[in-house]
């Protein structure tokens, strides 16, 4: 603004511009007029360059966004699992795990099942990981007892007790889409090799997924149990033959899913050629609703069917109870003179005092005892040989995802 008395100057500024500087005896007038232009273009350029922060901020946010959203739909699956996976014991390493689905393995039945635990590692590899780290899975040996019998009203009743060194126990609950819905329980070591590592982060969460694959034992929505024990003695011979291939455990973890009774669970398996899972030999105890009760035995490259009520560690198609050692002929003795003593009808609370009896202390320690009782569809587990606290999973809804 020119103001009367004041001289004008007309001069050329360092940008090339045309600037305007009154002046008078007040030649403070100019130097606050070229103070505050100097003030207005250093603003805009801040602000220019407070903008090109903000945008690459956002840019930023947004890159991160959108891995995260892939990192998401690539691992929806898995994360949804690791979710559920919660610590059911302040002083015991057990966990309670859900499996909506049956996370690939009708996929895994399609490709022909696996001859070893490295090939079901290999499998599960591609899609827990994605690739990006392994998964190794190493059955342990249980050694273990199982009793089934009927109450007296004719419903069935069902006791095992695991006994192994030391366990990272995780109870898996599983609603296949088209199949049964099951409990079943999984000592975590198999998958880890470690009884130290806990499903307690992310990365360990993970692993723990593949405790589907490695199920010790269970039992599904229409009554079938299943038990997987060591046979001390030996003996057991890998099939070869051109029908697919399962393990131990994902051969009951194929029961579990697809299986109502025992003769359905032979007629499946006998679909399959079954290989022993960590270089050990096995048997598997199979018994249903109607109090059929079976042990399936691997000889000489065939599946024998034995039926049996009680079983421990020692091959009963050879009937030497003392082939599988004094520990293993004396917990089946008592076994078997508990069924006998009630000629085979026995209560829960019965079945529960057995597995009592025969439980182990020690180095080989029972781990945990489960108790099933048709009647109420509970499941009853005890850890580390405490009977006197009892941990109960209801099979009555085992369909629903919680």
């Amino acid at each position: 603004r020119w103001l009367p008395g004041q001289a004008a100057k007309l001069y050329t500024d360092q940008t090339g511009k045309f600037q305007t500087v009154f002046q008078d005896k007040r030649s403070s007038w100019s130097k606050k007029c070229l103070q505050v232009r100097r003030i207005g273009a250093e603003m805009k350029r801040n602000g220019r360059k407070k903008n090109m922060v903000w945008i690459v901020l956002i840019i930023v946010v947004v890159l991160v966004l959108l891995a995260a959203g892939g990192a998401w739909l690539a691992f929806r699956e898995e994360l949804a699992i690791t979710g559920s996976i919660r610590k059911e014991s302040e002083e015991l390493p057990v966990y309670y795990m859900e499996v909506n689905g049956d996370y690939h393995f009708q996929e895994f039945l399609e490709a022909g099942g696996a001859s070893s635990d490295d090939e079901v590692a290999a499998f599960l590899t591609q899609y827990i990981s994605k690739g990006f780290y392994s998964v190794e899975i190493e059955e342990s040996g249980p050694g273990c007892s199982v009793i089934s019998a009927m109450d007296e009203n004719g419903k069935h009743v069902w006791g095992r007790n695991f006994d192994w060194t030391e366990t990272v126990t995780v109870l898996v609950k599983c609603v296949p889409d088209d199949g049964y819905a099951s409990i079943s329980t999984c000592d975590l070591q198999n998958i880890t090799n470690s009884t130290e590592l806990r499903p307690d982060n992310l990365m360990n969460k993970m692993l723990t997924i593949a405790a589907l694959y490695v199920p010790m034992d269970g039992i599904n929505e229409a009554g079938l149990c299943v038990a997987d024990l060591e046979v001390n003695e030996g003996g057991m011979t890998d099939m070869d033959t051109d029908r697919p291939d399962l393990t131990m455990t994902t051969a009951t973890r194929l029961l579990l899913n697809q299986a109502a009774t025992a003769d359905e669970a032979i007629a499946l398996l006998e679909k399959y050629d079954i290989h022993a899972s960590g270089g050990i030999s096995h048997h598997l105890a199979v018994s249903d609703a109607t109090g059929k009760s079976v042990v399936l035995e691997f000889m000489d490259g065939k599946m024998i069917t034995v039926n049996a009520s009680c079983a421990t560690n020692f091959n009963l198609a050879k009937g030497d109870s003392s082939a599988g050692g004094e520990n293993a002929q004396k917990r089946y003795e008592e076994l078997c003179s508990a069924y006998e003593a009630n000629a085979g009808v026995m209560t829960r609370q019965q079945v529960t005092e057995v597995l009592r009896r025969t439980a182990q202390e020690g180095e080989w320690k029972t781990r945990w005892s489960m108790a099933y009782d048709q009647e109420t569809q509970s499941i009853s587990y005890w850890f580390d040989g405490d009977f006197g606290n009892e941990y109960q999973i209801s099979l009555e809804h085992a369909s629903a995802i919680y």
